[in-house]
């Protein structure tokens, strides 16, 4: 069991470390790209004719990509605010169980979004299609946000073994509880 649990840290390590990082620089060039184009726009009258549609892409493309940041640090769809008053309330086994059924139900979702995102990927490499400026095609961004949610389900999946793994070891019954105000 320790050996799984460290696999997964080093796991969520590595993603919370490379992925967060291109993620935010992916945000940050497409921001200042963004401000580019306004000045291009507004001082100088002129566009590049796929610079909108770049940067819309773009930017849900990198925040795909960040989701499974978001993930490893179990900053993303919880239900905390739940788990914290049956915390307080002092239902430590309920709040055991819950961890591992929240987990569950985000490994089995996002990994659901992730398997039927195929036919999407394939329809649009298929027909060829594009942003509305007719230079970007599209299917890349399908396929960053099936990874995205993919890499998601993954970090959850492990994170529901992490969860078994306390429960029967019954840490649950001793850990604190990460005050948040996430929903």
């Amino acid at each position: 069991m320790d050996a799984f649990l460290r696999f997964s840290q080093r796991v969520k390590d590595t993603v919370h470390s490379v992925l967060g990082w291109i993620a935010s620089a992916l945000l940050l060039i497409l921001t200042l790209f963004g401000m580019v184009e306004i000045i291009r726009r507004y001082v100088f009258g002129v566009v590049f004719e796929w610079g909108q549609d770049g940067i819309i892409v773009g930017m849900i493309a990198a925040v795909a990509l960040y989701v499974g940041v978001t993930q490893t640090r179990r900053s993303h769809l919880v239900m905390n605010a739940v788990v914290q008053l049956f915390h307080a309330q002092g239902y430590f086994r309920l709040v055991g169980i819950m961890r591992i059924l929240v987990s569950a139900f985000v490994a089995v979702f996002c990994g659901s979004l992730s398997v039927t995102g195929w036919p999407t990927l394939s329809y649009a490499i298929e027909r060829d299609l594009t942003t509305y400026s007719l230079l970007i095609p599209l299917w890349p961004f399908y396929l960053i946000l099936m990874f995205g949610f993919g890499l998601m389900a993954f970090i959850a999946f492990l994170q529901t073994i992490e969860d078994i793994i306390s429960y029967v070891r019954g840490e649950h019954l001793d850990s604190e509880m990460e005050l948040t105000t996430d929903i």
